[in-house]
C-alpha cells in the first residue's frame, strides 16, 4: 500500500570514515559556522523526514504507516551537542535511534555540520526563533546548480541514482517502469516542473514518482532542474 512512498525511506548514503567531507569541499573552507547557514542545510537535509519544526511531521513520517518517530523535541533524541554530532555523522549505524537515519558525516563539511548541530539545539531551545531563520532561508534562496544538487542528492539518488542514469537503490525492485535515465532526458523545463511538483501518478508516468509541490518550493523546483540539466548527456 505504501509502496510508492518507499522511494524516499532513504536518503544517500556514503560510508562514514573518521574524515569529513570538510576536506575535499574546498569551495566552504572560509565559510564559518552560523545559525543561518545551519537552517538552511537543516531545510536541505533534514525536514524530509524530521518536518519543518522537528516535530516529525516530514513527509515520509506522515505517508508511511509505522514509520519511527522523527520528533527531534523528544527524550528519544540525545540532548547534548556532542551526541546530536556524532548521531549526524554516523545515523542509525550507533543504534540509538532508527537505521534509516542515515550517516552524513562523508556529506556535510565541518563548517555545514557545526551549523546544523547549533540550529538543531535552537530548534529545542527557541523553535519560534528557529522557525523565523528557515523561513529567512527559504524566503532568501535563488536558483541555482548547488542547492539543486543537494536537494538532488536528499531526494532523487535512491532511485535516478548518483549521476542520474536510473541506477539508484531502489531501481532493483521498481521495474514497471523503471526509474527514468535522466541523462537522456530531453524534457522541457516546464514537463519537469510539472512532473516533479504533481508527481508520476498525475502526468500518467511512474506511480512510484512522488509530488515534492508541498515539500519544495518553487525556487527549490527551479534549482533542481537546472541541476537535472546539468546531468544529460
Amino acid at each position: 500500500m505504501y509502496v510508492r512512498y518507499l522511494l524516499l525511506i532513504f536518503v544517500i548514503c556514503s560510508p562514514v570514515n573518521s574524515t569529513l567531507a570538510a576536506d575535499r569541499e574546498r569551495d566552504e573552507i572560509n565559510v564559518k559556522p552560523t545559525l543561518q547557514y545551519g537552517a538552511q542545510i537543516y531545510v536541505e537535509r533534514c525536514v524530509l523526514c524530521h518536518g519543518i519544526e522537528g516535530k516529525g511531521k516530514g513527509l515520509i513520517p506522515k505517508k508511511i504507516k509505522n514509520y519511527p518517530s522523527t520528533n527531534l523535541h523528544t527524550s528519544h533524541y540525545p540532548a547534548g551537542r556532542n551526541s546530536i554530532k556524532k548521531n549526524i555523522i554516523y545515523g542509525g549505524s550507533l543504534g540509538k535511534m532508527s537505521n534509516l537515519m542515515p550517516p552524513m558525516g562523508n556529506d556535510l563539511t565541518w563548517s555545514q555540520l557545526e551549523s546544523v548541530v547549533d540550529f538543531i539545539l535552537l530548534l529545542r531551545s527557541d523553535p519560534s526563533k528557529a522557525n523565523t531563520l528557515i523561513g529567512n532561508a527559504r524566503k532568501h534562496q535563488t536558483i541555482s546548480r548547488r542547492i539543486g544538487r543537494e536537494i538532488f542528492k536528499g531526494r532523487c539518488v535512491l532511485c535516478h541514482g548518483k549521476f542520474g542514469e536510473g541506477d539508484g537503490r531502489m531501481a532493483r525492485v521498481i521495474k514497471n517502469p523503471p526509474p527514468f535515465d535522466l541523462t537522456s532526458s530531453r524534457l522541457p523545463d516546464s514537463y519537469l516542473n510539472s512532473i516533479i511538483s504533481k508527481g508520476g501518478e498525475a502526468m500518467g508516468r511512474s506511480l512510484q514518482m512522488p509530488p515534492w509541490k508541498d515539500e519544495l518550493s518553487g525556487t527549490e523546483i527551479e534549482s533542481v532542474i537546472l541541476y537535472i540539466k546539468s546531468l544529460r548527456d
